[in-house]
């Protein structure tokens, strides 16, 4: 009895590369190419040797054994490809943490200062604290305390138990 085909499963674009860590197939059988010097004689292809008959029951074998290869390797590559993904988001989620260290790293630095003095530190420079009231105005001394003002001084002094300022 005949095995039913199945329908090729092509989750992959039909245009998909191979890694370049694994040779190409070469096929079978090469043809000769004359060369300059034999170009009157052409040499003839070289014909592969003919594969052995087997029997129905050998092959049957040998699918099946290919068929447990191949179901073997589906299951690697499934576990590949969720191993792939894992390790892409896990990338994703450190490059995200990497730039957000930066952020703060960078707004914890301080500012370089640049050689010119910023405008603040020049108008300080221009004016002087004394310069705003002119002498004879300004009170040097402060004026000695009325009455009113030493009862209250004499109470906190008693309320608080400080000594008197002299």
């Amino acid at each position: 009895m005949a095995r039913p085909t199945k329908a090729p499963q092509s989750k992959k674009p039909a245009g998909s590369t191979r890694s370049s860590g694994r040779p190409t197939a070469t096929p079978a059988k090469t043809l000769a190419k004359p060369t300059k010097t034999s170009a009157t004689k052409p040499v003839p292809a070289v014909a592969s040797p003919a594969a052995p008959k087997l029997s129905k029951d050998e092959l049957r074998a040998r699918v099946e054994a290919l068929e447990g290869v191949n179901a073997a390797l589906r299951v690697k590559s499934r576990e590949a490809n969720r191993a792939a993904k894992t390790a892409a988001a896990r990338i994703a989620e450190l490059e995200d943490q990497v730039a957000q260290l930066e952020k703060r790293l960078a707004s914890a630095q301080p500012k370089p200062k640049s050689s010119a003095p910023s405008r603040r530190q020049r108008r300080s420079r221009e004016i002087d604290p004394g310069d705003a009231v002119p002498e004879g105005v300004a009170v040097q001394d402060p004026a000695p305390l009325d009455e009113e003002a030493e009862t209250a001084l004499e109470n906190l002094t008693e309320h608080l138990g400080t000594n008197q300022p002299e």
